[in-house]
This record gives structure tokens, C-alpha cells and sequence, in this order.
């Protein structure tokens, strides 16, 4: 058996469900997770998390804003600051946000971490507009 658990501090989105797949959006790029996969630790981006319960032929997907992510032999656990699924994204607002993100870094001195933290806003916006709009991206 391989198994997901995908949690947020605040919710548990899938625990214990036996997948065939999950692919993360790791720092560097997508990260496709199979059976046998060797064990790993690692952080993730923001970005579109996918899996593919074994059970449905269906590929699910939700809309994650930073985290890590743990790969053992029974299965894969994430830790998420943030989820979304596409039923949850608010269109309009995500514009807005996306717009006044690009504003934002177009115009104003930040330091370090405010230029981080707006650009994870900024990627999380545009991921949001990517799952309404292309379920299963």
C-alpha cells in the first residue's frame, strides 16, 4: 500500500488514502511520486499539488502555498502552510491580488522578506487561476 496525508495546520485534507501518484511542486521543479520511490525529505514550492487516488481514475489536484514533504516506503506525507481546492479559489479576488502584487513589485522598495512574501502571494494567485481554469494542471 502507498498512502497520501495532506494536511494544512488548520485541516485535514486527505488521510490515509491509498494513491497510485502524487506529484509535488518541489523548490526546483515538479517531483513525480510512485511506489518504491526512494525515501526523501524536501521542501516545497507554491505551486499545484496532484494525486491520483487509487481508487478513481480521476487526477485530483489543490492549489498549495509552501510546505515540506516526506517520501517513505508506505507513502508520501505533506505539511502545507496553505490549501486550496478549485472550488474554493475566489476568481476576482485572485486578480486583484495578482494585480496589486505586480504593482507592488514594480513600485515599491521591500526588503528581503516583504519581496518574498509578496512574490509567494504573487505565485500562489497565479497557481489559483491555473487550477480554476485548467482543473487537473
Amino acid at each position: 500500500m502507498f498512502k497520501l496525508t495532506f494536511l494544512t495546520p488548520e485541516r485535514k485534507l486527505v488521510v490515509d488514502q491509498e494513491v497510485e501518484m502524487v506529484i509535488v511542486p518541489g523548490e526546483l521543479g515538479e517531483i513525480q511520486i510512485l511506489k518504491g520511490h526512494a525515501p526523501l525529505i524536501t521542501t516545497l514550492s507554491t505551486g499545484i499539488l496532484k494525486w491520483k487516488l487509487k481508487s478513481e481514475d480521476q487526477v485530483k489536484s489543490a492549489v498549495i502555498s509552501w510546505g515540506y514533504c516526506e517520501v517513505f516506503p508506505a507513502g508520501v506525507r505533506l505539511l502545507v502552510n496553505l490549501a486550496d481546492f478549485a472550488n474554493e479559489i475566489n476568481v476576482e479576488e485572485n486578480q486583484k491580488i495578482i494585480k496589486d502584487s505586480e504593482a507592488r513589485l514594480a513600485n515599491e522598495f521591500m526588503n528581503d522578506l516583504n519581496w518574498e512574501s509578496v512574490q509567494r502571494e504573487l505565485a500562489r494567485a497565479r497557481a489559483g487561476l491555473q487550477l480554476v481554469n485548467y482543473p487537473g494542471a
